[in-house]
């Protein structure tokens, strides 16, 4: 009984506060006075309430709801509605009106503001949160319990105090001295009882003081700092009450606890100070040696990704009660709930029990105090965060597949204060996104994660544990020195929300939430500038180690801004990472303060704690920002500031014409004098002062020094991206934090503007010195190379060892002229990457690239009109209005216009056609009806038409384009084809050179213009439109020569075949000799294949001889059809087998020499396309020498090979073995017609 009467003592609240049992009865009876007043007042309230429902309220509403019928009243509402027959149609409107209706309303009333009272007053503690919910419960839960017990400790008094007379009686005479005990009221035992409570109870207070200092030592060594506060804050509170304050023997123990609590205070603030920081908290990283990190990279295990904890990690009790679903690392893809699940896009970032941190990512971590311990290997070969192109691979990368959806709050902030500029704001409602499915980015803890009870001592234990298993010391190398006796370890924690829950409650125990912000700020400037020099020294031992690791005879390209982009994404990662912790202790240490009636009371503005934290904090980073920049950057003066472009036009185009230097170096030695003369310069940097150096000459001494290059202006352009998305990224944090705390974002503190931002300077810079002098720079650059005499003239290599009869694909330069572009404006086309959409500095570079591509077209069209003049090829390509014309429209029918097309495709110069399918259909669809004429339908071009497809389809191609071409076949008019104006070699190669070199540059420039999303399909950048036209007017000049190029090649052929019919070896005697011409033109098309494959490469070479697999054998043809009329030689002298002979020779001597000119890798030619036509070209020469009776036989067994005019101007020649007779033919026609009657 005495052990129960302790424990329910220990349970209350209300232990007697002396040991005499009157004045504990006074005690009690005057606070039971005291709560009996201050519940006067809610009982009157209650009594009223009760006293209103029984009387205004009718009896039947009480009713169990199962049983209670609703038809009479319904029929009281109704039938006094029905007593007038005028008021039906207008019940409605007369509803307020009746009296059934106006006593249930008023029924209604009551009950409503019952409730509403009930719930507002007296269940208010109620409403604040789940928190306050369960400890209402578990106070019920302990009154019950305390009740129960009191009931069976007054039922054992009741036993043993009330036996029956008799064996009073026989106890009396048995024990006379037993009678005065027994006759002790029952007031007086129990006062006896509580005295002794009360006793047992102060002496149980006095144990827990007395052995909280060794408790607290004992807890520190563990690192269990929770526990310890824990201990001392109980410790006190109870030392501080009015019972055991009067105890004069624990003054030196209350000394002791001062001490501990003040060393529990410095350890906590040491603790906060680690995971604030990113000294600990980094989640949870399994050791191993350097031999196993290799081959555990690719097994979904992060062994650099130290930031986040690993996939299936538990972060203590909030992530099991709030329902959590553990982590997910490095995968990006939420838990997918229903048919709205996670996102479809796989991102990089780290995302941790919902919550996601921008700023890491698994292949890339901000530096720790463990990376002098680590292997680097594996982050040296990660540019995964590092790329500076316009891959969304990179960290901080804008770029990507999202969709912009500006949060409330930033949107509202950003208009009504105007904070943020108008590319700020842009740039901020790109990180205000969500994915591809819906899924909301979130960046502050879930609200169900934080609500979730902590419990100090179960939930730090668990933390150790975790850390444990994982491998890692469950205390951290800093310790924390108490006196000489005492030197207590810091802790180490896996998972950041939970440590800094953990500390927060440690501080709220130990009464000091108002100093968190003022600790904080005395040490936020050293603590960033320590991160500085962490980054510093990882960036220094990254660049020794690959110094020793490289060969000297390393020749290949560098990326010298690799180093500076990858120590800036350190920087901005552990920026970062700080703002994100600072952020998410604002919102625990606000959610902590709104749950505490007493904190909201003392604290002036608990929605707005740690804002002027943050933003200082903010403010040093972004000054740490500016100076990196700036040593980066260094502003020239005017006269220098084309020098800082780093584009140095005129000697691009100069090497770009084949000029070489340190011929004998074999590109071993590159000579850098700058670079020499900047090492001399600087200070040797060593790992003992590294850490020490001010940005400002880390910069200089190390980055610049080791890797050989000068600061210059362009470098803004390579940093502003990484920059804008770091601060777009904070910027939205800010927001959302604001919104999970209600604070206000209309308040100055909120709004507040520091100094100028880096994004800001960046900015700056570019406007005012950089993107002045690269337009510049690109339009001198691009009328430089256009005022060249040699700027459209083949770049031919003229190496001592060069193969020009090498059957391989050769990668042949383009054009001075469209070097001069593609190299002058490749900045720009940079910057356009760089720089925000739409913004002041956006339109202007467009618009400058889009004067320089006019300014390149005009020059184009005069080249072409210099060497296409006259020229018969380019007549027929145009018509009367100079618009496309018809054969041109057949000519892009052809399979070779396709492959050319395909050959040219994203810059690819080398692989024509290698992946496209020969033998398959390409149907281009026809708009709708109704549809606007697009612009190429204007120029009259065919959606209808579908390329050919194979040997079918190549002939009626042929048939179609002879409808232009076939005047210009009639080899017996003289006329006509002397009227044939053909290029000259140098002019087709140079005609060919430029075809190939438009086609080129578009497509680089094309590719320059789109960004690759997140589905890995390229889009083109914003507001381009105008300039992507003028890239595919350049695009359609190019495949306009190259079509004329094919044209000329045509007319070579027709002009050097149509003189084969006057050569006299068709009417020798003596010998069979093979016309000049024929071998003219044999010589012509192997010089001409190896001289332009050598000026424009094998595509537009191999479009060029393209389809006179087709043209010469009709050439022949020809020939054929002028002997058999008599024309040509024949008027002179008679044919004669060994003419016959000649020409039968000749296609086969044509046929070896055009494969040998189109025998190199990704040629067009058809060898199905070419035997068909040769073959029939040697039997219409064999039908010359057959005899009559043969050509009869031949005749009825092939009508349908040749037409029959063909086959009747073979009956009327007169040959070496027959003589002409027309009649044979139409006799046999005759009789053909008759048999085809009979059987019909």
């Amino acid at each position: 009984m005495g052990r129960s009467s302790r424990n329910n003592a220990d349970d209350g609240d209300d232990a007697p506060i002396s040991g005499t049992p009157l004045r504990f009865m006074d005690a009690v009876a005057k606070q039971a006075a005291e709560a009996k007043k201050k519940n006067t007042v809610s009982d009157v309230d209650l009594k009223q309430l009760e006293k209103r429902l029984n009387e205004e309220v009718d009896e039947d509403f009480f009713e169990d709801p199962r049983h209670f019928n609703t038809l009479p009243r319904v029929i009281d509402v109704l039938g006094v509605q029905l007593i007038d027959d005028a008021t039906v149609q207008e019940s409605s409107k007369n509803l307020p009106q009746n009296p059934a209706y106006k006593r249930m309303k008023q029924q209604h009333k009551v009950v409503e503001d019952a409730i509403e009272h009930m719930a507002v007053i007296h269940c208010a503690d109620l409403n604040a949160s789940v928190i306050s919910v369960g400890r209402v419960a578990r106070q019920f839960s302990d009154a019950v319990e305390k009740v129960r017990n009191l009931r069976k400790q007054v039922r054992e008094i009741q036993d043993s105090l009330g036996p029956s007379s008799q064996q009073q009686q026989q106890q009396q005479a048995a024990a006379p001295s037993a009678a005065g005990a027994a006759s002790m009221s029952l007031r007086e035992l129990w006062l006896k009882k509580l005295e002794c409570e009360a006793t047992l109870s102060l002496l149980d207070k006095l144990d827990v003081i007395r052995a909280a200092p060794a408790r607290f030592d004992d807890l520190m060594k563990k690192s269990r700092v929770g526990a310890a506060v824990l201990s001392v804050s109980q410790s006190l509170e109870t030392m501080f009450r009015d019972d055991v304050a009067q105890v004069q023997a624990l003054h030196k123990i209350m000394e002791q606890l001062m001490i501990r609590k003040q060393t529990a205070e410095e350890i906590v603030w040491d603790a906060l100070m680690d995971v604030v920081f990113l000294r600990t908290g980094n989640g949870l990283t399994r050791k191993q040696s350097k031999k196993k990190k290799n081959k555990t990279m690719g097994d979904g295990e992060s062994t650099s990704g130290v930031g986040a904890p690993s996939s299936g990690q538990s972060i203590g009790s909030e992530s099991r009660r709030s329902g959590g679903t553990g982590s997910l690392v490095g995968t990006g893809k939420l838990p997918k709930k229903g048919p709205a699940g996670g996102s479809s896009r796989s991102s990089k970032f780290v995302i941790a029990n919902g919550v996601m941190n921008p700023f890491i990512t698994r292949t890339f971590r901000f530096a720790t105090e463990e990376d002098e311990e680590m292997d680097l290997t594996s982050n040296d070969g990660d540019d995964d965060s590092v790329l500076s192109e316009t891959s969304e691979a990179s960290l901080f990368s804008i770029e990507g597949d999202v969709t912009a959806e500006v949060s409330a709050s930033s949107a509202a902030a950003a208009s009504d204060d105007g904070s943020v500029t108008s590319s700020r704001s842009k740039e901020v409602s790109a990180a205000t996104t969500s994915n591809s499915k819906g899924q909301v980015r979130r960046l502050m803890i879930p609200i169900p994660m934080i609500e979730a009870e902590l419990d100090l001592e179960q939930d730090e234990r668990r933390n150790q544990e975790e850390i444990a298993l994982a491998g890692m010391p469950t205390q951290s190398s800093r310790t924390k020195v108490v006196s000489t006796a005492h030197r207590f370890a810091l802790p180490t924690y896996g998972d950041h929300v939970l440590a800094l829950r953990i500390l927060v409650e440690c501080i709220a125990r130990l009464k000091r939430m108002d100093d968190v912000e003022r600790v904080l700020l005395d040490h936020v400037q050293h603590e960033i500038r320590m991160l500085v020099q962490r980054e510093q020294a990882r960036t220094f031992a990254r660049m020794e180690k690959r110094a020793t690791q490289s060969s000297i005879r390393f020749t290949g390209r560098t990326d010298h801004l690799k180093d500076f982009r990858r120590h800036l994404t350190g920087l901005l990662s552990a920026f970062g990472c700080v703002l994100q912790r600072l952020s998410h202790l604002g919102q625990i240490m606000r959610f902590r303060i709104g749950s505490d009636r007493e904190l909201m009371q003392k604290m002036e503005s608990p929605n707005s704690v740690m804002r002027s934290l943050i933003s200082s904090a903010h403010e040093l980073m972004q000054q740490e920002i500016k100076a990196f920049l700036e040593a980066c950057l260094k502003v020239p003066d005017e006269s220098h500031a084309m020098s800082g472009v780093g584009m140095t036009t005129t000697s691009a185009v100069t090497n770009s014409a084949g000029t070489t230097g340190a011929l004998f170096s074999l590109g071993v030695i590159e000579e850098n004098h700058n670079g020499d003369d900047q090492a001399n310069k600087m200070a040797t940097a060593t790992r003992s002062n590294v850490v020490e150096m001010p940005t400002s000459r880390f910069i200089s001494s190390v980055l610049f020094s080791k890797t050989k290059n000068t600061p210059q202006v362009r470098h803004a352009l390579t940093f502003r991206r990484m920059v804008a998305r770091w601060a777009s990224e904070t910027d939205y944090m800010k927001y959302e934090l604001a919104k999970f705390t209600g604070e206000d974002t209309s308040t100055a503190s909120f709004n507040v503007k520091g100094s100028e931002s880096a994004t800001m300077y960046l900015d700056t810079v570019i406007q005012k010195d950089l993107l002045p002098a690269m337009q510049e720079a690109a339009v001198n650059g691009t009328v430089l190379g256009l005022e060249r005499r040699d700027g459209f003239d083949p770049v031919l290599d003229r190496a001592v060892y060069n193969g020009t009869q090498s059957n391989e694909p050769q990668d042949v330069d383009m054009c001075i002229a469209c070097q001069s572009v593609h190299s002058s404006t490749g900045p720009l086309f940079m910057a356009l990457h760089r720089l925000p959409r739409g913004g002041e500095m956006y339109m202007p570079v467009v618009a400058v690239l889009e004067h320089v591509m006019l300014t390149f077209i005009s020059r184009i069209k005069q080249q072409m009109t210099r060497l296409c003049d006259n020229k018969t090829a380019f007549k027929l390509l145009e018509d009367d209005g100079g618009k496309q014309s018809t054969l041109s429209l057949y000519m892009e029918r052809r399979k070779p216009f396709t492959k050319l097309v395909h050959a040219y495709a994203d810059g690819d110069m080398l692989e024509a056609a290698a992946t496209a399918n020969a033998n398959s259909k390409q149907p281009l669809l026809a708009p709708p009806a109704g549809d606007t004429p697009r612009q190429t339908e204007q120029k009259g071009e065919s959606f209808t038409e579908e390329v050919a497809d194979g040997v079918e389809g190549e002939e009626m191609i042929m048939e179609l384009e002879l409808k232009t071409l076939g005047p210009l076949f009639e080899f017996s008019k003289d006329r006509k084809v002397n009227e044939i104006k053909v290029c000259t070699d140098e002019e087709l190669m140079k005609a060919l050179t430029l075809s190939h070199s438009l086609l080129k540059v578009s497509s680089l420039l094309e590719t320059r213009l789109k960004v690759r999303n997140s589905s890995g399909f390229n889009k083109p950048l914003t507001s381009t439109r105008p300039l992507r036209e003028s890239i595919k007017t350049v695009t359609q000049f190019g495949l306009k020569m190259a079509k004329f190029c094919r044209l000329d090649m045509l007319f070579q052929n027709v002009v050097r075949l149509a003189k084969v019919c006057k050569s006299s070896t068709l009417v020798a005697r003596d010998a069979v000799r093979i016309p000049s011409s024929v071998n003219d033109l044999g010589e012509y098309l192997t010089g001409a294949s190896d001289n332009l494959r050598e000026a424009a490469g094998n595509a537009v070479t191999a479009y060029t001889l393209s389809s006179l697999e087709q043209y010469i054998p009709f050439c022949l043809m020809q020939t054929v059809r002028v002997v058999a009329e008599g024309k040509g030689i024949i008027h002179k002298a008679p044919l004669t087998m060994n003419g016959i002979e000649a020409l039968d020779r000749s296609g086969s001597v044509l046929y070896r020499d055009l494969k040998g000119a189109t025998a190199f890798d990704n040629s067009f030619w058809d060898v199905e396309l070419a035997a068909l036509s040769f073959e029939r070209s040697a039997s219409f020469m064999a039908m010359m020498e057959l005899e009559m009776e043969e050509l009869v036989a031949y005749y009825n067994a092939n009508q349908t090979d040749f037409p029959e005019s063909d086959f009747m101007l073979m009956f009327g020649m007169t040959g070496p073995r027959r003589q002409g007779d027309v009649g044979r033919f139409h006799m046999i026609n005759r009789r053909d017609k008759k048999h085809s009657k009979k059987k019909s």
